[in-house]
């Protein structure tokens, strides 16, 4: 590769007015490999987007110094590349370009004319030569030993690690190519056989004597050689060794069919039933590493089932904080300059932090909010216990708000006034919806209803059959609408702007409407759609919480103490009785 810097400049004049680059080029293209990549044919295990290694090595010269495409690992930080050959090649050099972070390969592991190696089989294969990669930015043109790559019609490139020794889990690659000599391949004949003269046995015809056939080829075997290594001349073979011609088939016989020739019983399929499912046949495709389950490389799709791929799929979804309950108090109006705004009262009574759930334990992230309070003759034990062992009151309501992680968990304890809320920003509300009693399809979903006359007799507002006799059987399919109870279901109202907070009545003011009547119990949040309060703001408010009831932490761990001396005080009151 040839460079141009100013440091180049030894003593003379270096204009780049006047330095023409356009042969900086040339050096790189006149051993290049790039039109003998079968580019159809290059597979790449363990990358995070398809076809990513495919594209890397596409890039022509000119694109070297473009960062994208960029080839990046999935699971782990290794990576296994095949790049096949449409001619035989004697590769001199290999040209890669990572970049100078820790996603920076390593270590490079080099197999000629595998097409079965996997990342199981080359940890387990000796490589061919092993590189070692530097860190940087620029493009390294790294040679290998020609002798033990003089005939490579398949290169398998294994990069083991990275410069993260563990830490990263990510390898980045922006450049491939290969420098070297190529010779077409062509289609030569694998085994010449020098036969002395015509045996009539080897050009058998079907349905003759065999025996003739063996006994020719063990004359010609037992026969020896000329001292030159030459196979004889035709005069120079016995005729007493001769084998006789075979006798001529009559115009009449009977020649067998095909099925009754013997074959091989390898080439025949099973007659019995080995080849289904439950005998280990599959179409599938084969795996790489079949321990790397999660990998679109490895023969399966992406993971879309599980909590772990849940968690994913949500994330930009869930809140970063978590919310309150309120209770709703009805309806009013405020004026923002000279417009006015509808709004609706929601006001927190005893808003307390009761407990938090973590990944590790439960699978998601969440705080549960208690509401209100409860006496205690109201509370099954269970719960009186459950509230023992965290010193809080019993609480009226109940609720979980997921968060996005472990940041946004609070201590158990904490309450919460309407300032958790910054004025101005967009929250979500979920509470349940008016009950309207026992409803008709009409009211209820919005049907026609049926004919006002023409033979309609008394059915004027029914739904009519409900067919039972459709592809489901005869049944009526569940979720069918029909009359019932409408309305009490949980709705969500989104993206409602906080108009005020007020601390000393406890109460916080949004607009617009919201679901369910006067005293019903909602759900408060930061919006999901919307951006959520600013990071400064965020901390401001923890460091309130903090500064307003401090040690939560200590009367936490003293009301567990207390609970477990109550505990026992309990059960040894039930031993003596």
């Amino acid at each position: 590769m040839s460079h141009c810097h100013d440091e180049h400049d030894h003593g003379h004049g270096h204009d780049h007015g006047e330095h023409d680059h356009s042969d900086d080029i040339t050096p790189a293209l006149q051993s290049s490999l790039y039109e003998q990549i079968n580019f159809d044919e290059i597979t790449t295990l363990n990358e995070a987007r398809r076809d990513a290694g495919k594209a890397i090595v596409k890039k022509t010269w000119a694109e070297r110094l473009s960062q994208d495409p960029e080839l990046e690992s999935d699971a782990d930080e290794q990576l296994l590349m095949t790049v096949p050959f449409t001619a035989q090649i004697k590769l001199h050099s290999i040209l890669i370009r990572t970049s100078p972070a820790l996603s920076a390969p390593k270590t490079l592991h080099l197999y000629i004319n595998r097409d079965d190696i996997d990342f199981a089989a080359a940890e387990e294969s000796t490589p061919v030569q092993v590189l070692e990669l530097s860190q940087t930015s620029e493009v390294q043109e790294i040679p290998v030993k020609r002798s033990a790559f003089g005939s490579v019609q398949r290169l398998v490139l294994f990069f083991v690690d990275n410069f993260g020794d563990g830490d990263e889990d990510v390898s980045r690659i922006s450049y491939l190519g290969f420098k070297g000599e190529w010779t077409r391949l062509g289609k030569a004949p694998t085994n010449i056989i020098y036969e002395a003269a015509a045996q009539p046995g080897d050009h058998k015809v079907k349905g003759t004597n065999p025996t003739i056939q063996s006994s020719s080829r063990n004359s010609i075997a037992q026969k020896p050689s000329s001292p030159e290594g030459n196979p004889p001349p035709i005069h120079t073979i016995d005729k007493q060794h001769r084998p006789p011609m075979p006798p001529r088939i009559p115009i009449r016989v009977a020649l067998p069919r095909f099925a009754a020739i013997n074959r091989s019983p390898s080439l025949l399929l099973p007659h019995i039933p080995q080849r289904g499912i439950k005998y280990g046949w599959s179409t599938a495709p084969p795996r790489s590493k079949h321990k790397r389950f999660n990998q679109p490389s490895a023969g399966l799709p992406a993971l879309t089932t599980g909590p772990a791929a849940a968690l994913k799929r949500r994330e930009n979804t869930t809140p970063l904080r978590s919310g309150v309950l309120a209770v709703k108090k009805g309806m009013t109006s405020i004026f923002q300059g000279k417009t006015r705004v509808v709004c609706t009262v929601l006001q927190m009574d005893q808003v307390q932090v009761v407990a938090n759930k973590t990944r590790e334990k439960h699978g998601y992230w969440a705080v549960q909010i208690g509401l209100g309070a409860r006496q205690g003759r109201n509370v099954t034990s269970p719960m009186l216990g459950y509230y023992e062992a965290k010193g809080i009151a019993p609480k009226a309501e109940l609720a979980e708000f997921k968060v996005r992680d472990q940041e946004g968990l609070l201590p158990v304890g904490a309450q919460l006034l309407p300032d958790w809320f910054q004025l101005g920003q967009h929250v979500d509300v979920r509470a349940r919806s008016r009950g309207m009693g026992f409803a008709g399809g009409m009211k209820r979903h919005g049907f026609a209803g049926q004919e006002a006359s023409h033979g309609n007799s008394k059915n004027h507002r029914t739904i009519g059959s409900t067919g039972p006799s459709q592809g489901g059987g005869s049944r009526v399919i569940p979720g069918k609408k029909m009359p019932g109870r409408m309305g009490n279901e949980f709705r969500t109202v989104q993206n409602l702007k906080v108009l005020k907070v007020d601390n000393e009545l406890g109460v916080v003011l949004v607009s617009g409407p919201i679901p369910g009547p006067k005293g019903r119990i909602v759900r408060l949040q930061d919006s999901k759609k919307r951006k959520a309060p600013a990071l400064p703001y965020r901390v401001k408010a923890l460091e309130q919480l903090d500064e307003r009831q401090p040690g939560l932490q200590e009367k936490l761990e003293q009301a567990r103490l207390r609970h477990l001396e109550m505990q026992a005080q309990r059960q040894a009151h039930v031993a003596e009785v």
